[in-house]
């Protein structure tokens, strides 16, 4: 019979795991209905993503670009008509392409709620490069 060391460091390490597991399925499901509904649409030279963000102020979102994914953070306002369980609540969404995008070509519009975001494809430059030969 062999006998194993049970370490109670490993049962810490567990729950961690399973904690940020949990974190993830929860983001990634949306089951807080804290993350906006968003679209992406593939254009010709580009992406065009938007966000529904009814009420939110659009200076108080925050958007970042990089070569393969586009973050919108903010808040969800208070409703002036009905309380919304989102009240109050941050949001965070990030959207991955499929393609390198060129983050200096972005451009951003808020108009009636919706948040579009224009992204377009980066130029897959090519160079021939020489041999270094020793």
């Amino acid at each position: 019979m062999t006998l194993l060391r049970w370490d109670p460091q490993d049962a810490d390490r567990l729950r961690d795991e399973m904690t940020r597991m949990w974190n993830r399925v929860r983001e990634d499901w949306n089951i807080d209905n804290t993350r906006p509904k968003s679209h992406i649409h593939q254009v010709e030279n580009g992406y065009w993503i938007e966000f529904e963000l009814p009420g939110v102020d659009p200076s108080q979102v925050s958007i970042e670009v990089d070569q393969d994914s586009v973050s919108v953070r903010g808040q969800f306002p208070a409703s002036p008509i009905e309380r919304d369980a989102r009240e109050g609540e941050s949001f965070h969404a990030v959207v991955n392409l499929p393609s390198d995008i060129d983050p200096d070509s972005a451009e951003a519009d808020y108009r009636h709620g919706l948040l579009s975001i224009r992204v377009g494809k980066a130029g897959g430059r090519r160079r021939q490069i020489s041999i270094n030969a020793h």
